[in-house]
Parts: C-alpha cells; sequence; structure tokens
C-alpha cells in the first residue's frame, strides 16, 4: 500500500529539493518527525463518505504529528518514519476507528446531576428536591400537601421545592404524568397558589411539570425578566428544562465557574472513555458556556464540543427579533468548542405531550402538544433564523407531525425569499433528531430533497414501545427508520445518553445494537425491516456523524490532515460474531494524538500506567416495565 502524506508535505520537500543542488532529495524525517506512531494494527480509516455499506481503506500503521494525522501505510512505511523522540505503539492486531461522534446527548448536564445527588447541602439554598409516591391523585394531593407544609415550613428566600412524581419509567405511563397532565382531575396551579404563595415549587414527572406563580416569578427574575402574560407565553414551553437543568447553574455556580468546569471535564473524561471525541447538543444554563470557554482557553477539554445556541429561547422575551440580530455563527469557533447553528429545543415532547398525525382514543389525542401551530412564537422564531441565513438545528423532535411542520417552515421560506434557494438549503445540512415517531414513509422524499440529517437514539424502541398500544402496532417503523432514510438516500447519525459519571454503565455498542437487531431492552422485536448493517452503524457514529457537526474535512475518518482523534478497541467490531458487538468497548481513546483514557489491560501490556476512567462496564441495558393506561 502507497504511503498517503499531506500534501502540503510533498510540496515542501519538492521546493527544499529544487534550491539545492541537482537531484538532491530530502527525506520526509527532515520536514518532521511524527510524535506517535502506532502500527501492527488494523485501521479502519471509514474514509468513504458514500452511504454505501463500505469502510474505505484499511492500514497497518499510522503517524502522527501535531495533532493530525500524518500518514498511513504498512508497518515498515510507518515505522520508517521514527525519529529519536517518536512514541511507538505496537497494538498487536488490534482495530482502530476513528473518534466516536455522539450527535446529541447532555454530557455536561449528567455531570452537573451526580454532583448535585452528591452534595445536597451545598445546593440547599437554591433547591431542595423531594419525591412523592402514590397510587391515586389523592395520595399525590396529599403528599405534595406534606412536603409543602411541613418539609418546606421554613423555606430560605428565593429556595425551591422540586417534587418529583412518578414518572413511569423512560415511556413516562406513571401516575404522575397522568395527574400533571389531567385538566379536570389533576393538579392545578391554583391550588399549588395556595399551598405556597410565598415560595417558589414545581412539580416534575417528565414530560409533564407544573409551576406555582411564586416559581414562575423566581425563574423569570433570575433572567431580569418580569412575569407578564407576554413573557409567560414565550417561557413557559421552556420553564421545565430551564429549572432542571439550570436553576443550580445559573445560581449556585454563577460565582464558581471555575468549580463548574471541573465538574463538566470529569464528566466528559468519563464519556471519552466510551469511546466519544466529539459530541453535539444545545446548552442551557447560561454559566455552562462559561466553563466550556474557560476549559477551552486552557486547552483542557477532553471531547470536541458542538454546541446548538438555544439562549434565544432561553433568555430572550423576543426569540425572532433574537436571531434576526444573531448572525450566522455555524462553524465558528475552535477545534475543541464550536457553534453548529441556532436552536429552539423542544418542538414537542414525548408521548402523550406528543405532536403526531397518528390516530389515537380521544384521552390521549386531546393531551398533545403542538408547539408549531397557529403563528406560535417558535415558528416565528426558526422562520427568521432560517430567512437570516442561519443553520437552523432542530433539538429534540418526537412526533411525526411536529417535524412536518418544521419541513413545512423551511418550504415557506424557499418560497418567500428569493435568498434562500433550494440548494442554499440543502448546502446548510439543516440536521434534526431522536427519531422517537418520526420521519414517517411520506417524509423521506421531503427530507431528501432538503438533503437534512437525522440523528436517531435508540432508547426510543425502549421508551416509544410501549405506546404502539395506543397508536397501532403498524406504526413501529416510526420508530429510528434508519433503513429507510438510507434507501432514500438520507444521511443518519447515532446518538444516546450515556450516563457513566458513576464509573460503570453499558458500551456504547451495546446501546447502539439495538439498530442492528432491532430489538429493545426487552427483547421485543420493533419493525425488524429497519435492522441496518453494523458498518452503515459505524458509518452513523463516525463518518456521517462529522457532517451533521459540520467538520467532515476534521474529523469522522482517519485520513492525511486529518485531527488525530481516533479509538483501539477490545475486539475486532467488523468480524466478530453479532452476538459479542455488545461487549465491544475501547482500550484506548485518543484526541488530537493526545490519549484521554487508557484502560489498565492495555496500559498493562504496553508497560505504562492507566490513564483516566476505567469504567466497570455492562454488556446490556435495563428494561423498565412500563403499562400505558388505557
Amino acid at each position: 500500500m502507497p504511503v498517503l502524506v499531506l500534501s502540503a508535505i510533498a510540496a515542501l520537500v519538492l521546493g527544499v529539493s529544487r534550491m539545492g543542488a541537482q537531484n538532491v532529495t530530502v527525506p520526509l524525517t527532515l520536514v518532521g518527525y511524527p510524535d506517535l506512531i502506532i502500527h501492527n494494527a488494523k485501521i479502519v480509516t471509514m474514509d468513504d463518505p458514500s452511504l454505501n455499506a463500505t469502510t474505505g481503506r484499511v492500514a497497518q500503521a499510522m503517524a502522527v504529528r501535531d495533532g493530525k494525522v500524518l500518514a498511513l501505510g504498512t508497518n515498515a512505511e510507518m515505522l520508517a518514519l521514527a525519529g529519536p523522540q517518536t512514541q511507538r505503539t505496537d497494538l498487536r492486531g488490534r482495530t482502530v476507528i476513528p473518534g466516536i461522534i455522539n450527535t446529541h446527548s447532555h454530557m455536561h448536564d449528567h455531570s452537573v446531576q451526580e454532583w448535585v445527588q452528591d452534595n445536597p447541602d451545598k445546593i440547599e439554598p437554591v433547591v431542595r428536591q423531594f419525591s412523592v409516591t402514590g397510587k391515586t391523585y389523592e395520595e399525590l394531593a396529599k403528599g405534595i400537601e406534606i412536603v409543602i407544609k411541613e418539609q418546606m415550613a421554613h423555606p430560605m428566600p428565593d429556595q425551591w421545592a422540586v417534587i418529583s412524581l412518578p414518572r413511569g419509567g423512560s415511556a413516562g405511563t406513571g401516575i404522575g404524568v397522568q395527574y400533571l397532565n389531567d385538566p379536570e382531575k389533576g393538579a392545578k396551579q391554583q391550588d399549588l397558589n395556595q399551598l405556597a404563595p410565598d415560595f417558589p415549587v414545581m412539580l416534575n414527572a417528565h414530560p409533564n411539570w407544573m409551576l406555582n406563580k411564586a416559581a414562575e416569578d423566581s425563574i423569570l427574575g433570575l433572567y431580569g425578566l418580569e412575569n407578564t402574560p407576554e413573557n409567560r407565553e414565550v417561557f413557559v414551553p421552556v420553564f421545565n428544562t430551564t429549572i432542571s437543568r439550570s436553576l443550580v447553574v445559573d445560581r449556585y455556580f454563577a460565582p464558581r465557574v471555575p468549580e463548574l468546569a471541573e465538574i463538566i471535564r470529569g464528566g466528559l473524561e468519563h464519556q471519552a472513555a466510551v469511546g466519544f471525541t466529539t459530541f453535539s447538543s444545545h446548552i442551557v444554563g447560561l454559566r455552562i458556556f462559561d466553563a466550556y470557554r474557560m476549559l477551552d482557553r486552557a486547552g483542557r477539554l477532553p471531547i470536541r464540543f458542538a454546541f446548538a445556541h438555544r439562549y434565544g429561547q432561553q433568555v430572550e422575551p423576543d426569540p425572532a427579533g433574537f436571531f434576526m440580530r444573531l448572525g450566522d455563527l455555524a462553524g465558528l469557533g475552535t477545534d475543541y468548542f464550536w457553534n453548529v447553528g441556532p436552536t429552539m429545543g423542544g418542538l414537542d415532547s414525548g408521548p402523550p405531550s406528543i405532536c403526531t398525525t397518528m390516530d389515537a382514543p380521544p384521552q390521549f389525542k386531546s393531551k398533545e402538544k403542538c408547539v408549531l401551530e397557529g403563528g406560535s412564537n417558535t415558528e416565528d422564531a426558526i422562520a427568521t433564523a432560517l430567512n437570516s441565513y442561519q443553520r437552523y438545528v432542530a433539538n429534540h423532535v418526537y412526533g411525526d407531525k411536529a417535524f412536518e411542520n418544521l419541513l413545512n417552515i423551511v418550504d415557506r421560506v424557499i418560497e418567500s425569499n428569493p435568498g434562500i434557494t433550494l440548494s442554499y438549503i440543502q448546502s446548510r445540512r439543516l440536521s434534526s433528531d431522536h427519531c422517537g415517531f418520526y420521519p414517517n414513509q411520506g417524509q423521506l422524499a421531503r427530507i431528501k430533497k432538503f438533503e437534512m440529517i437525522i440523528s436517531c437514539d435508540p432508547m426510543f424502541m425502549d421508551r416509544s414501545y410501549p405506546w404502539l398500544k395506543v397508536y397501532g402496532m403498524d406504526k413501529a417503523n416510526r420508530i429510528g427508520p434508519m433503513k429507510s432514510m438510507l434507501n432514500a438516500g438520507i444521511m443518519v447519525t447515532a446518538e444516546a445518553e450515556m450516563d457513566v459519571e458513576s464509573g460503570k454503565g453499558p458500551t456504547y455498542f451495546a446501546v447502539q445494537n439495538k439498530f442492528l437487531t432491532r430489538k429493545n431492552s426487552r427483547g421485543d422485536l420493533v419493525a425488524p425491516e429497519e435492522a441496518i448493517d453494523r458498518i452503515s452503524l459505524m458509518k452513523a457514529m463516525t463518518t456521517w456523524a462529522s457532517n451533521y457537526v459540520i467538520r467532515q474535512d476534521q474529523i469522522g475518518s482517519l485520513q492525511p490532515g486529518k485531527l488525530a482523534d481516533f479509538v483501539v478497541l477490545n475486539k475486532d467490531y467488523f468480524t466478530i460474531p453479532d452476538a459479542d458487538i455488545p461487549t465491544v468497548f475501547p482500550l484506548m481513546t485518543v484526541l488530537g494524538g493526545k490519549t484521554i483514557v487508557l484502560r489498565k489491560e492495555l496500559a498493562d501490556e504496553l508497560r505504562t500506567q492507566p490513564v483516566g476512567p476505567q469504567i466497570e462496564w455492562e454488556f446490556s441495558t435495563p428494561w423498565e416495565e412500563q403499562e400505558i393506561p388505557m
């Protein structure tokens, strides 16, 4: 196999030789020795960007210099480039892949939540957290009353009480969700106001929640806004995520940003142990941004972060005006922290608060919520972002009607703005995530027309499956339909929430294996015709995912000139039996040529010390039994 080298190196060598005597050649080593050479490996470069199930070039060895891939080739070719200070790593035949890109994950939120659980005394002046259980509405109401009257009898100034009610697993089927979603017999804000007129209270059973007036005043005041009907119309849809992810961040950590940065960094190191070298998400919580900037300036980020700008929704009374003035930021930033576009956050929520075309009994259909309908504030903001030449990022889409409404906005912008052509929209590669109950088959052609990229989470085979009892088993092919999208020429990527900050958790391959088997955690088959092959899944985690984060020229594959982000696997993902795929995990994660995580088993073999978190791996994902109240 010929040695692959940077064109710049070749040009430099040629230039130097022309300046000297006739026929003088300058060895590649004089241009600069590699910092690192990995050899005796199976390096699967994933350098084929097509939608075919092909990996591209496979090499034995790779040279890295200044954080980038210098060259790939045979063992002999690469080792010949070594200098006196070059680190040589013999991988003894192990498989190497590009660093994994998680296209939607709330990694920093996991870190903060883990810290909050371990430090309730520190955040007590800001919030106290309670859980209330019960089998009836009456029992829940009584539990809430006891918390407010007894546990919160003497609250500190502006101290919140966040009361969690039974959610019923990830599908949101518990009685707490029903209680907050029942306008006739369920919880009512006026009752909560009477119970707690003087301090903030939040009832929470995701995806549903309720605030008393004191809580509305508190959260709006935190961001300098009055509790007016206009501001309530803008901010009520985002209160849940604002509070659960931002209350502690923007109050407790406001004078403690360095401490917050260290908490986030520790969590990201755990995520690097999963094999991630890049992830994408939005940021909720103003000080989160400050913490990332602090880490980035110091060169201490262990994972690259491609963030969507959501502050126009969280803290602005006029999101459309904010986006109009924001400008096109997509792509701006450093190699470690950059913007991928603005977002308004969730366009709907999980069932029953979903926005869908699917039929359902009246008791469920009446509870659906469509954020983009009726000339809404969110609709206006998205249209303004697109009209302002921005790459809009759709974060948190669950139902097919919510997604349809988004597609309709794009069409209207193209029709009304001569400057926003179809080819321009295609060039921006707009994105959307989750695939909870979308896209439906009729939407595939429109997605392809816009050249959108869709990120899917296998978790929805667990979360959405119980709701097929409501919407019909024939709707299973709307849950993460990756095969249909690939057949339609649509680029797909992989995402997942990995809670490994505690030091244990499932491998990423155990989580993503659902897309290969189409079996959820209980073993139910979920539209088996939508199963994809393992190479396509790897592309969704690497090559294609680099387009989602608009860094396809820098990451996603191992090629000369690209950033040297790679993962050494414990097994050959590409050849092992199907049943062994969940047992694949990283032995080594390298970011820009720097080892972020090195597991003890490989460290011992290399006669060096382990680096970073040593996760206790689990090779399956748990199932939460979830019953839909019919």
